[in-house]
């Protein structure tokens, strides 16, 4: 996700939409919170560690939520890593998975219930209500071939997604070249000579 944002700065114009993207720790630190609650209790406020979330400052080069209209995660459950969108106008979350073989439906809303409690209490917050975030999983993308590849399929997912490019153009045949692409990317952001 840190090649994500690198390119948000380098291609501005591309990430122009108000788009928020976060890493996997967004998601771990939902479901540390959810831990944390007693099950009987019911949290009203957010809890502090989100603050810098939506304030743009948990991440390097992290911008503020302010206007947003889409939200962006990866998520890996069962060893296996999907890509999350959230869409405020139309009150849905959207699953983008390589392979569907991997989670059922009951396990994918198992997953993403304590993203829902936080993100329910954020809107709140901004005094945005919706009563439900309606899940769905978009069964239109291609399968992975490769059982290694569902991590590269994910960014590629939200890469495409967060410039308003469709998650179906993110297939099998170019997942070699885009591996080989990243590698080098995260080389040279990381171990610069």
């Amino acid at each position: 996700m840190q090649l994500l944002r690198q390119r948000m700065i380098k291609y501005p114009k591309y990430f122009s939409h108000p788009r928020v993207i976060l890493d996997v720790n967004f998601y771990v630190n939902c479901m540390l919170v959810m831990h944390e609650l007693d099950a009987t209790h019911h949290p009203t406020e957010l809890p502090k560690r989100f603050d810098s979330y939506f304030e743009g400052e948990f991440l390097k080069h992290g911008q503020k939520w302010d206007g947003f209209t889409h939200l962006y995660f990866p998520v890996c459950s069962r060893s296996h890593w999907y890509a999350v969108e959230v869409d405020i106008a139309k009150s849905k979350v959207f699953i983008y998975d390589p392979d569907r073989s991997c989670s059922t439906d009951d396990q994918i809303r198992a997953d993403l219930k304590p993203m829902t409690m936080i993100f329910h209490m954020f809107l709140k917050k901004i005094n945005i209500v919706i009563d439900v975030l309606e899940i769905e999983r978009i069964m239109t993308t291609s399968k992975q071939s490769n059982s290694g590849n569902c991590g590269v399929y994910v960014i590629k997912y939200i890469e495409f997604l967060s410039i308003g490019r469709q998650a179906e153009l993110v297939n099998g045949f170019h997942m070699q070249k885009w591996r080989r692409k990243l590698a080098v990317e995260l080389y040279t952001i990381d171990c610069t000579p």
